[in-house]
């Protein structure tokens, strides 16, 4: 889904397959046009 642009988080597109996610963070991502999920990550 990443090489086909259908992944955002927090409405930005993932361009990067090796993105990495903040430990601690707090994010939206998106996946296609109706798949939504907000997502806490712990330390």
């Amino acid at each position: 889904m990443i090489k086909q642009q259908a992944v955002k988080i927090d409405g930005e597109k993932v361009a990067d397959s090796r993105f990495m996610v903040t430990p601690g963070s707090v994010a939206v991502y998106q996946v296609g046009k109706r798949k939504f999920a907000r997502v806490t990550l712990s330390k």
